[in-house]
């Protein structure tokens, strides 16, 4: 083949080729594209774009190639979604074919991160046609205009984990004491009110403190006829209330005379403490024995059944049967306590005498800014992951990144912190990192009404209306609103409740209500009303344009 004919196959190829995608573009009007839904929409953070093309026969260039590439418009920026390149039957790289003879079709879903300007936008398609060397842009083509974005009005009202500073107004305190008894008797032996255990009840007595009540439970060991032993504890409970009542009168123990603080129990034979003892014994057979006590009912015969266990019974005599001859004095106290305004007071005086739990609980009772000044003061006294934790909570509002350092720095102290791992899912959450929040949700055991909230930033709708069943709350109302639900209005007297109402007659093509609810919310806030699409009906509305005048 002559240079000449070399020349002329390659003009007239790139001739060829410069008509299809000649064709494609004086054509390109009869390409369809059509996005479902019709108006952008918000779910879950993102908008979320699923788009179908068209393509007529006689269009598509055998080896031509159409790169696709959906863009969204908004205040001067662009948001460009993934491209995706379509090929003719003799081309390749793409990821969809189009026949030249019979045209065909493609399908498209992506998605990117809301911003709130996106409300106002256009969707562009932009599109270049590709043979070999040559290209030819087709379009732009304009698809669908603006979003939907009532899924972001989520108010930020999750139940913030700060509710952990251990202080009780009322703690009982309480010490015991065991006397043992020799088999079937009632008598308290000199040897039992000298132990070491009453000597520590003594102690305990003197404190002086309010007493809560005065407990004496008495028990046998299970040997002899069950009448018998009933008897042998009656007695002995009541032999050591007596005792107690006087050992308490000599040592001026509060409430010590008055019989109605008093608690007695005789338990008879004391079956569950015989079990015990043997599982935790290093007795041969342990597992036989407690066989026969969880399988025989009948007290006597389960008794009689592990006499007959003669090879361990000396065991059980000797080492179990004396340790259930007894009778336990418990006595409980209240724990002094300051009062609320001494706690007050000296949070802000003299902080390090405070126990940390107090410190914490002092925080509650001041203002916000004294709050803050009084968990630092934790912070700086205790290093106690509550003070970076609580902070947190006040700081979520207003700094989101200066929040998640103190949260970093709470778990650093205590990695199983739950309540930590509750509030950094909520600012997750508000922050749109909603994998994260829900990973921390899980770790934090979080409440249903947080999870709740987050499964409709989620795009969860479904699952968050069926926790607000009901309720009539801005949240609860929104999720039933996103999962179609227009029945109930929002019974808050806020701005943010109006306006979802006024949702609910727009979409209900409830004009007067509509109207009714707008003139009910602040002035910024009605003004979203004429680029919110969720009231595109009424845009040429004379009434709807005289809320702006």
């Amino acid at each position: 083949m002559t240079n000449k004919q070399v020349l002329f196959l390659l003009t007239l190829l790139a001739f060829l080729y410069g008509c299809g995608l000649t064709n494609m573009v004086n054509k390109y009007e009869t390409v369809n594209y059509n996005v479902t839904p019709p108006v952008l929409q918000v779910h879950g953070g993102n908008i979320n774009l699923s788009l179908d093309g068209v393509f007529p026969e006689n269009y598509f260039a055998k080896k031509a190639t159409v790169d696709i590439t959906p863009v969204l418009i908004y205040k001067d920026q662009e948001k460009k979604f993934k491209k995706i390149t379509i090929q003719g039957e003799e081309a390749d790289g793409g990821e969809a074919t189009i026949f030249y003879a019979t045209g065909g079709k493609f399908s498209y879903q992506d998605k990117i991160p809301y911003e709130k300007n996106m409300m106002t936008s256009t969707l562009e398609l932009r599109a270049i046609a590709k043979i070999k060397e040559d290209s030819a842009t087709l379009g732009p083509r304009n698809i669908a205009k603006g979003t939907i974005a009532s899924s972001e009005r989520v108010i930020d009202n999750e139940e913030l984990a700060n509710n952990n500073h251990g202080y009780e107004h009322e703690t009982i305190l309480e010490e015991s004491a065991t006397i043992y008894f020799l088999v079937n008797q009632s008598n308290i032996r000199t040897t039992e009110t000298s132990n070491s255990e009453i000597q520590r009840l003594k102690d305990f007595a003197k404190k002086g403190y309010k007493t809560h009540s005065i407990e004496i439970t008495s028990f046998a060991s299970p040997e002899g006829s069950i009448n018998l032993n009933n008897n042998v504890s009656d007695n002995r409970m009541k032999r050591t209330v007596n005792y107690t009542k006087k050992l308490l009168r000599s040592l001026k123990v509060d409430g010590a005379k008055n019989n109605d603080i008093y608690i007695e129990n005789s338990n008879g034979e004391d079956w569950e403490g015989f079990e015990n003892l043997v599982r935790d014994s290093r007795m041969k057979d342990k597992r036989r024995i407690n066989r026969i006590v969880n399988s025989v009912e009948d007290l006597e015969l389960r008794e009689q059944q592990i006499r007959d266990l003669s090879e361990i019974y000396d065991a059980i005599k000797d080492d179990i049967l004396p340790q259930l001859r007894k009778s336990i004095i418990t006595i409980r106290s209240y724990e002094p306590k300051k009062t609320d305004d001494e706690i007050k007071s000296l949070a802000l005086s003299a902080p390090d005498s405070l126990s940390v739990n107090e410190l914490l609980f002092a925080a509650t009772l001041h203002d916000h800014e004294t709050e803050i000044n009084i968990y630092n003061k934790v912070i700086e006294l205790h290093n106690d992951w509550r003070g970076y934790n609580n902070l947190a909570c006040l700081k979520i509002l207003a700094d989101r990144d200066d929040a998640l350092t103190l949260l970093k720095k709470a778990e650093e102290i205590n990695a199983n912190a739950k309540d930590v791992m509750i509030n950094k899912g909520i600012v997750y959450a508000r922050e749109g990192k909603l994998a994260l929040a829900q990973e921390m949700f899980n770790k934090g055991d979080a409440s249903e009404y947080n999870q709740a909230i987050l499964n409709i930033r989620k795009g969860e709708y479904e699952r968050a209306a069926q926790f607000f069943k009901g309720q009539t709350t801005h949240n609860a109302v929104l999720s039933q609103i996103l999962s179609g639900n227009t029945k109930n209005n929002c019974t808050e007297k806020t701005d943010e409740c109006f306006y979802l109402n006024a949702i609910i007659a727009a979409r209900s093509n409830n004009k007067q209500e509509l109207l009714k609810f707008l003139k009910s919310t602040s002035e910024s806030l009605r003004n979203e009303a004429k680029i919110d699409l969720e009231f595109v009906n009424f845009w040429q509305d004379q009434d709807f344009k005289g809320l702006f005048e």
